[in-house]
């Protein structure tokens, strides 16, 4: 599988994929029909209609969109209106942005994985000009990033079936894990986050979601990955809610061999499966998201947001945890 999509087979693969999610779609689309809260569980909040949204990242009040694999922008991101964040400029010098992760050391920065120069872009979180660019020329693919507090930089590369670790100024420290069909091993490894204990993967070839020790190659902090005590279909993106509890995984819904819908699992970080944030039936919408999605998490004291990226629908679908 991988990670990048084309904009030029995203209309053709919307068409192609509606018809296995068994629900009706809708050119152009309607507006999502209303839904009563249901207590205790994710519920839609809204849907931000957005130009081919892929890989996406929250901190606080703002939320980071890569959109056509072109732009990166920023929006508030607990608002029900699509509503830019004005006070972030562009981001520089981008070609091609494909992955994106929000690390905060002195201060806060979103960190960029180019395609287009396959280099990594660290930025201040307003905006501007990158303040430190670096790469390797082993790269072939970005197909996972994300950071840790002292800015060390995580790249999952699918192609390799790897995993890489480098530091603040982008020297290379250490493999963190290459292909094997074991514990702590990955293949095709896509999406990652970091929960200031450990690195989360999404170990897509395998079915699994690992969670694997920052500091060492090839170690899994827990024996049992993800996806042996509930099924796991492709997972491909993966994020961690900023109090390091829980881990959502976007997930896929196969019919006839074929990737179709998406679904959005929530697990604690012990592995113990606790909600399902989204499914085709779940949530009514009035075409489903289709898979590949890309996901991301913030809660605080106000609200618990989960947001789901749909690239083939241009849209970025937004749930809360209604409490009871």
């Amino acid at each position: 599988m991988k990670s990048g999509i084309p904009a030029v087979i995203l209309a053709a693969l919307t068409l192609i994929f509606i018809a296995a999610c068994g629900q009706k779609f809708d050119l152009p689309p309607q507006p999502e029909p209303g839904r009563l809260p249901e207590p205790g569980t994710y519920n839609l909040f809204t849907i931000w209609p957005m130009e081919a949204p892929t890989d996406i990242a929250v901190r606080g009040s703002y939320i980071f969109v890569i959109q056509n694999e072109s732009e990166l922008s920023a929006y508030l991101s607990y608002r029900k209106d699509v509503a830019p964040a004005t006070v972030i400029e562009p981001f520089n010098g981008l070609i091609q942005p494909v992955r994106i992760a929000i690390a905060k050391r002195d201060s806060t920065f979103v960190i960029v994985a180019d395609k287009g120069d396959m280099t990594i872009k660290r930025y201040f979180y307003l905006g501007g000009d990158p303040v430190h660019t670096f790469t390797d020329s082993t790269w072939v693919e970005f197909s996972g990033l994300t950071a840790d507090a002292y800015l060390n930089v995580y790249i999952a590369d699918a192609t390799r079936d790897s995993i890489l670790v480098y530091d603040d100024q982008g020297h290379f420290k250490r493999l963190l894990s290459d292909r094997g069909t074991g514990s702590g091993y990955v293949i095709a490894p896509h999406g990652l986050d970091h929960n200031g204990d450990m690195v989360i993967v999404a170990d897509t070839e395998k079915n699994w979601v690992q969670r694997l020790d920052p500091d060492t190659t090839n170690i899994a902090l827990f024996s049992r990955p993800i996806g042996l005590d509930v099924d796991l279909l492709a997972p491909f993106d993966v994020a961690a809610d900023p109090n390091a509890e829980f881990i959502f995984v976007a997930d896929t819904q196969v019919k006839n061999d074929t990737l179709t819908c998406t679904r959005v699992l929530k697990f604690l970080t012990t592995g113990a499966f606790e909600d399902t944030v989204y499914t085709a039936t779940k949530i009514d919408l009035n075409f489903p998201i289709i898979a590949p999605s890309f996901v991301a998490s913030w809660n605080d004291l106000d609200a618990d947001f989960v947001y789901v990226s749909d690239p083939l629908g241009n849209r970025v679908v937004v749930l809360q945890l209604v409490s009871q």
